[in-house]
Parts: C-alpha cells; structure tokens; sequence
C-alpha cells in the first residue's frame, strides 16, 4: 500500500532518500516514470501518479527515466520502513 500521494510528492521534492523504494513517481506530461530520489527537474502536482512497481508504471505505458534508471543499471530498492 503507498503512503499518501501528497506526501509522496513531498518526498519528491525534497529527494527524501528514507522513500526511495516506496514508490515510483508517473510523470503525465512526459511519459516518464522516476525513483522519487531522481535529480530531474520536479514536476507539477497534477502531473504526477505514484505507482507501487516498475510493472505498473510500464503496464500504464510509461518508459524508465534515463537519469535515475528505475528498472536498469541502478536496481529499484526493496520497499523499507519509511512510512513511520
């Protein structure tokens, strides 16, 4: 179960590394989706879906983000306590 999506976002912008396998970040307006770490620019709220698996994102028709490498050379991190 992902945490709330507003906080998720909030982890987004601060590239909180304590989330960093909780979730993944879809980016509408670009077709991307990211680690919520990712040093990309950040996109607006309302751009933005948060999924639980790189699956997920590729089943909603989104490619991995070549700077954060979700799904390639850096492996996405097994889910950790975050969610305290």
């Amino acid at each position: 179960m992902l945490a709330d999506p507003d906080r998720l976002y909030q982890a987004l912008l601060d590239r909180d590394p304590s989330f960093d396998g909780q979730a993944l970040v879809c980016v509408t307006s670009t077709g991307i989706y990211c680690r919520l770490t990712c040093p990309a620019r950040k996109p607006k709220r309302e751009n933005c879906q948060f999924r639980s698996s790189v699956a997920d994102c590729q089943a909603a028709g989104f490619r991995a983000c070549k700077r954060c490498k979700p799904d390639g050379v850096t492996p996405f991190a097994p889910a950790r306590a975050a969610l305290r």
